[in-house]
C-alpha cells in the first residue's frame, strides 16, 4: 500500500454568500484538523457585501483555494466545488459551522475499515448564538439498509457530518440545483441507493442558530420544498425496502408514515402514504386485512384529537396492534407448517432419494459427510442441533462424534418416522417450529437449507431464536458468489442467500464449507455451508 493510499486527500469544501462574519472561524475549523492531507476549497457565490466576504477568505493567503463564481444558490456552489477538488474524499463544511478538530482523521478511520462506497457521519451540537446554549444531538445507531426509510421519518442528519468518498459522487447526479434548502436529503437519498451510510458515534460539528441563516428567511420554501421532497421518498421506498426498514406489514408502515408526515406539517407526503396505506390494506387474504384497516382508520381518528384524548386512543391502538400481531404470528406459523408439510407429503422438490430434494441426496452431500465430523472436533462440540434435519437420509451415515444429537423440524409426521427408525437415548427428535419456539441449546447449530425457504423476517426471527437458545456456533448454507438478497415473493419456495449481505450483513466467516454442489448445471457452485459464532451475530 502506497503511502497516497494510507493518507488519502480529503477536500473540504465551504460554499459561502455573505458570510464574512462567521466565515474565519470555519477556516480555521479547517485547516486545525489533526488529519493533515487536506484542502479547504473556498466557493464564494456572488456575495453582495462590498467584498467582505472575499477579503476574509483571501486573508489565509495560499493555506486555501478560494473561488468567486455568480450567485447560483448552495446547491451551485457545493457542485462547483466539487468540480474543482482534487481530493479522494469531500466534506463539506457551512461558512457559519464549525469541525471539532478529530472529524477527518476519525472518520477516515472508520472509512478505511468499512470498506469503498461507504459514507460515514456523525453526531453535533447545536450553538444558539442568542442565549450561548449548546445542545448536543446524538443520533441513534441506524442500520445501512434502514438509512433511507430513517431520513424520510426524521430530519435530524446534519450534512457538514458527513464524509463522502469520491466515488459515491461520480455515481450519482449532482446537487439539484433547482432546490434551495433540501438539496442535502435529497442528493443523500439518492446516493443510498448505490452506497453505504454508516453511522459513527462523536460529535464533530458545532452548529449555529443565528437570525442570519438562509433557512430562516426561506422558512416558507423550506417546508413546500420538503413537502415535495418527501412526498417523493415516500413513493420511491420500495416495497421490499420498507418493510425490511420498518419491521411492520406495509399498510402499518405507510400509516405511520403518514402519521409522522402529518405531524410535521407536510400534507403532501402525509396524504401519498395514507393513499398506500389503503392500497396495501386490500391486498391479501381478507382475515389478514381486517386488523389493518382496523389499525389504519384509528391512525386517521388519531390525527384531528385533541391532545387531551389522544393518549386514550393511541393506548388503544396498541392493545389493537398487540392482538393483531399475535393473530399475524399464528396465522404465520400455521402457514409456515402447512407449506413445508406439504412440501414432505407431496415430494414438491422431486428428490429421488429423500424428500428434502436431490440437495439431501448421498452424491450432494459427499463432501459435507466427510467435513462436519471434522469441524465438530475442531471446535469441541459435544452437542449437535440438526436445524431442521429433514427425513435424515444423508445424517445417517454420519459419524459426529457428539454426546447428544437434536433433529428437529415443523412436519410432525416425518419427526415420528425420524424417532421410530432412528431415535434412542443419543439422538432425539422433536417437532419445532423453528420460527417461534426456542430449540435446544447446542455446542452447533447445523441450519442447512432452511432459511433459503424464508422470508428475510421469518429467517431473522429463526436466527434470533438459535442465539437466544444460547447455542454456540451456527453452521449455515451461504451463497458466497451472489452480490444481491431478494425476498421471497407470491408463490417462490426458495432462492439463494448470501448472509454477508443486507439484509443480514453478517462479518466473515470463521470457515467455509464449500459442498461442490452440481445441481442446476453447476448453477449452484458457490453453495456453501458458513461457520459463525452466534454471540457475534447481530440480528
Amino acid at each position: 500500500m502506497t503511502a497516497d493510499q494510507l493518507t488519502p486527500l480529503v477536500s473540504i469544501v465551504i460554499p459561502v454568500y455573505n458570510g464574512a462574519r462567521y466565515l474565519g472561524e470555519a477556516i480555521r475549523s479547517a485547516l486545525g484538523q489533526t488529519y493533515r492531507n487536506i484542502e479547504v476549497v473556498v466557493v464564494n457565490d456572488g456575495s453582495s457585501d462590498a467584498g467582505q466576504t472575499e477579503a476574509a477568505a483571501l486573508s489565509f493567503g495560499d493555506r486555501i483555494r478560494y473561488y468567486y463564481k455568480p450567485n447560483g444558490h448552495v446547491a451551485s456552489a457545493l457542485n462547483f466545488g466539487i468540480r474543482h477538488m482534487r481530493g479522494e474524499y469531500f466534506s463539506w463544511l457551512s461558512h457559519d459551522d464549525l469541525y471539532g478538530p478529530n472529524k477527518i482523521e476519525t472518520q477516515l478511520g472508520a472509512a478505511a475499515l468499512l470498506g469503498p462506497k461507504t459514507v460515514v457521519y456523525g453526531d453535533y451540537q447545536i450553538l444558539d448564538e442568542a442565549t450561548q446554549v449548546v445542545t448536543p444531538v446524538r443520533l441513534d445507531h441506524v442500520a445501512a439498509e434502514r438509512f433511507r426509510y430513517w431520513i424520510t421519518l426524521t430530519s435530524s442528519l446534519h450534512g457538514c457530518t458527513l464524509l463522502i468518498p469520491k466515488v459515491c459522487l461520480d455515481a450519482c447526479d449532482p446537487f439539484n440545483e433547482s432546490l434551495r434548502t433540501t438539496q442535502d436529503y435529497d442528493m443523500w437519498f439518492r446516493m443510498a441507493k448505490c452506497c453505504r451510510f454508516v453511522h459513527v458515534p462523536g460529535i464533530v460539528v458545532t452548529s449555529r442558530h443565528h437570525a442570519e441563516q438562509g433557512t430562516r428567511a426561506l422558512r416558507d420554501v423550506a417546508v413546500t420544498e420538503s413537502d415535495r421532497l418527501l412526498t417523493g421518498f415516500v413513493s420511491q421506498l420500495s416495497r421490499d425496502e420498507l418493510s425490511v426498514a420498518s419491521g411492520e406489514r406495509l399498510s402499518t408502515a405507510y400509516a405511520k408514515i403518514a402519521s409522522s408526515m402529518r405531524r410535521r406539517g407536510f400534507a403532501g407526503a402525509s396524504d401519498t402514504a395514507l393513499n398506500l396505506a389503503h392500497a396495501a390494506c386490500r391486498e391479501g387474504p381478507l382475515l389478514r386485512r381486517i386488523p389493518a384497516v382496523l389499525e389504519l382508520v384509528l391512525i386517521q381518528w388519531l390525527q384531528p384529537l385533541s391532545m387531551r384524548a389522544r393518549p386514550a386512543l393511541a393506548a388503544a391502538i396498541g392493545r389493537l396492534r398487540a392482538g393483531a400481531a399475535r393473530a399475524r404470528r399464528a396465522l404465520e406459523v400455521a402457514d409456515v407448517k402447512r407449506k413445508f408439510s406439504e412440501f414432505y407429503r407431496d415430494n414438491v422438490f422431486g428428490g429421488h432419494e429423500s424428500r428434502s430434494g436431490e440437495g439431501s441426496s448421498l452424491e450432494q452431500t459427499a463432501t459435507i459427510r466427510e467435513q462436519i465430523p471434522k469441524l465438530v472436533k475442531a471446535i469441541g462440540a459435544t452437542s449437535f442441533l440438526d436445524a431442521p434435519c429433514g427425513d435424515f437420509n444423508w445424517m445417517q451415515y454420519v459419524d459426529l462424534g457428539v454426546e447428544r444429537y437434536f433433529g428437529i423440524d415443523v412436519v410432525e409426521e416425518l419427526i415420528a418416522r425420524n424417532q421410530r427408525r432412528y431415535g434412542n437415548e443419543y439422538r432425539q427428535f422433536v417437532c419445532i417450529n423453528l420460527i417461534d419456539d426456542l430449540p435446544p441449546a447446542a455446542d452447533l447449530v447445523l441450519c442447512r437449507d432452511c432459511l433459503v425457504h424464508l422470508s428475510f423476517k421469518q429467517a431473522k426471527r429463526v436466527l434470533d431464536n438459535f442465539k437466544r437458545s444460547r447455542s454456540r456456533y451456527l453452521l449455515t448454507t451461504t451463497f458466497v458468489g451472489r452480490g444481491e438478497n431478494v425476498d421471497l415473493k407470491g408463490r417462490d419456495v426458495w432462492r439463494t442467500l448470501n448472509l454477508e449481505l443486507p439484509p443480514f450483513n453478517f462479518d466473515k466467516p470463521l470457515k467455509l464449507i464449500n459442498e461442490n454442489c452440481t445441481e442446476g448445471g453447476g448453477a449452484y457452485s458457490d453453495k456453501c455451508l458458513g461457520l459463525w459464532r452466534l454471540s457475534d451475530l447481530e440480528v
